[in-house]
């Protein structure tokens, strides 16, 4: 089940003028949970993921039309 977090009012106003959105923090405090269930319009991509980290390192721009 999930709970919602008091952040999800502050990314629901950041998402509507940014077409990226980098959240960082501690490892497991609910940042991915919380990303994937506010907008699932949205791609949601880890760099926890060596393709995706090594693509956003050596080609950015084809890196954020994921």
């Amino acid at each position: 089940m999930y709970k919602h977090r008091q952040i999800e009012k502050t990314i629901f106003e950041t998402v509507k003028g940014f077409k990226v959105l980098p959240v960082t923090g501690a490892r497991q405090v609910a940042k991915s949970t919380v990303l994937k269930h506010c907008d699932k319009s949205r791609n949601y991509v880890t760099l926890d993921d060596i393709d995706a980290r090594e693509l956003a390192i050596n080609d950015p721009k084809l890196f954020l039309q994921m």
